[in-house]
């Protein structure tokens, strides 16, 4: 089974699915999930399938990977009565697991009502809070601990950068660019637009007071 042609989507969601086959079973296994694919193309934001083979000693199961385009796509599929039948249909292939592919960025970009945001909106709001933190850190440090090894302050602004940003400033960041990183469906035009010059020239300003200060 090969992918179906796709364009790629920002925020697209990737689902795997694990199956354990009986030996023998492995041309029936394959017919069925060949029909599973099938309805699935006919589900709104279906982008694509492919099914991988169990390698010997590596990996026992058969493993799917499909994607759709937004969350409520996927769960749409997940819990449609078309696909509980097809499950139904095969009580020998009952045995699986499902594993959704998280977000790169865990819990600092949370996931909104139309999933997870688009992956180069996450990678910019990041960086909105990322840099100034590690400027800030960095010249404060500098000043505190002048004789310390680079290793040890390296270290210590990690420690310091990662807990400030998961607790602090990413908890800011998302809320106040919440209307672009998840906007409404009545959002207005240009919200791409506005969130990224908003960004933008957050990341300009900064960067020209810290060029000043320094």
């Amino acid at each position: 089974m090969s992918a179906a042609s796709r364009s790629e989507s920002e925020s697209s969601v990737t689902v795997f699915v694990s199956h354990r086959v009986t030996p023998g079973s492995e041309d029936d296994f394959r017919e069925w999930q060949e029909r599973v694919t099938a309805v699935e193309r006919t589900f709104p934001g279906f982008l694509g399938a492919e099914l991988f083979d169990p390698v010997p000693g590596v990996q026992d199961d058969w493993t799917i990977m499909y994607e759709f385009d937004s969350t409520p796509h996927l769960e749409a599929w997940m819990n449609s009565p078309r696909r509980a039948e097809l499950l139904a249909e095969a009580e020998e292939f009952k045995d699986f697991a499902v594993h959704r592919m998280a977000s790169p960025f865990g819990a600092w970009i949370p996931a909104g009502e139309g999933g997870e945001p688009a992956s180069w909106k996450t990678a910019m709001s990041v960086l909105v809070g990322l840099y100034p933190t590690v400027v800030i850190l960095t010249v404060v440090l500098n000043d505190l601990w002048e004789s310390a090894p680079l290793w040890s302050s390296l270290l210590v602004g990690n420690i310091a950068s990662v807990a400030l940003l998961t607790w602090v400033v990413m908890p800011t960041v998302t809320r106040v660019l919440g209307f672009w990183l998840a906007p409404r469906e009545n959002a207005r035009p240009h919200t791409d637009l506005i969130g990224t010059g908003v960004s933008l020239l957050f990341l300009g300003c900064v960067a020209a007071l810290f060029a000043w200060l320094t």
